[in-house]
């Protein structure tokens, strides 16, 4: 009797657990994917993918394409996240080259009238760049169950062909037509759940930027005038760290580091200008650059984290972690604060120093004056009585000559 209990009971707590996971409103992320498809879109959907947790990530898509290597990033996104991912192309919009494979990676695909999908011919063309293209269309395309996927994506890639939001249809590239964003909500039951939009902001901007090779190239130009700049002045300034950080950007863009490294040498660099700053303090600027490539480093590092968010412990962390560098680094400045001081002499410290006699002092007799929290040897031209209070003239070796101070 007691089993039959406990077995149905664990069957009552198992349906109420059920009812209430099914109770809890999905998550739902709306990307919009304007303009090439970067780093920026990169950040984007990652950004979309961190509050999504199993819900629905919808991608809205207007894009003449853009790098391969961010369409592969988002294909890999959109592959690995545990959500629903639903594209969109608005009417009149287009999906073309690398977008064409974002919208084709979503596990469903609407399209408004007017909308346009495909030419996906690399430019400039060659054989390992196609065929690596056609691979990779073909596996999207066998995911969407169309017919003879490697024939389409041959027409895709190597005869750049384009399709109308019919064909897409007819073809099995699109799943539903669709005039709306509010049509594709009400088709898959999203209407009245709460949506966060994400669109172009500062930080896409800038990774848009940094993955521009016109960019890359002028900033590699720009760090190797900052290194010319360094070498021909006198002492170090500083100018040499700072071209090294954009000859470092310009070859991240070009993909001759990764990006881990590139996260590495940049915090590297920038504790470089702190530690100048600390040593040669007055200079500012070196410190302040120094400590935004740090956060900059802290930030590249994280931001290849996929869906990785930052918790309070984490948080916590990082702000005492950050005291305490900043704790180091006062000590560090005020060390070298004492390194240059300069010592005085025996001459410079006594000179003009007021004691008194311990001893009496006569011409021609030594006595022992005390001076500056110790006892000297001195002798004057004066008669000196004890306990009389004496001014230090001279400094011979380790004598003072020293005279009555009332004189």
């Amino acid at each position: 009797m007691r089993r039959t209990s406990f077995i149905i009971f664990v069957i009552i707590l198992g349906l109420l657990l059920a009812a209430l996971s099914k109770a809890q409103p999905e998550s739902v992320a709306v990307v919009e994917i304007h303009g090439g498809i970067d780093e920026g879109k990169v950040y984007l959907v990652k950004k979309g993918l961190s509050i999504v947790n199993g819900g629905i990530l919808i991608l809205v898509i207007d894009s003449y394409g853009g790098y391969v290597k961010s369409m592969d990033e988002i294909i890999s996104l959109l592959k690995t996240c545990q959500c629903r991912t639903i594209a969109f192309l608005p009417p009149g919009s287009k999906a073309v080259s690398a977008a064409t494979g974002v919208a084709l990676a979503a596990s469903k695909l609407y399209v408004g009238d007017g909308a346009v999908i495909g030419a996906c011919k690399p430019t400039p063309s060659n054989d390992k760049t196609e065929a690596y293209m056609i691979s990779r269309f073909t596996g999207l395309l066998e995911e969407k169950k169309v017919q003879k996927p490697d024939l389409l994506a041959r027409e895709l890639v190597v005869e750049n062909k384009a399709f109308t939001a019919r064909e897409a249809l007819d073809l099995g590239l699109a799943d539903a037509r669709a005039g709306s964003l509010g049509e594709v909500l009400r088709a898959e039951g999203l209407e009245g759940l709460p949506i966060s939009y994400f669109r172009d902001d500062l930080v896409s901007e800038a990774l848009s930027l940094l993955i521009d090779p016109g960019i890359a190239l002028l900033l590699a130009v720009l760090g190797v005038l900052l290194l010319a700049l360094e070498f021909h002045v006198t002492g170090f300034q500083g100018w040499g760290v700072i071209g090294g950080a954009l000859i470092l950007t310009a070859l991240y863009t070009f993909n001759l580091i990764g990006i881990n490294l590139y996260a590495f040498l940049l915090v590297s660099l920038g504790v470089v200008l702190i530690l100048l700053e600390l040593f040669k303090p007055g200079i500012q600027v070196f410190g302040l650059s120094g400590g935004l490539l740090v956060g900059i480093g802290i930030a590249v590092e994280y931001y290849t984290q996929p869906y990785h968010v930052l918790s309070s412990f984490t948080v916590t962390a990082l702000v005492l972690l950050g005291l305490i560098g900043v704790f180091i680094a006062l000590i560090i400045y005020k060390a070298s604060q004492t390194l240059r001081m300069k010592t005085l002499s025996l001459e410079e410290k006594l000179i003009g120093k007021t004691g008194y006699a311990k001893t009496g002092i006569t011409p021609g007799k030594r006595g022992v004056v005390y001076v500056e929290g110790e006892d000297w040897t001195a002798e004057s031209d004066d008669e000196i009585r004890e306990g009389e209070r004496i001014v230090v003239e001279a400094v011979r070796g380790l004598i003072l000559k020293v005279r009555p101070a009332e004189s």
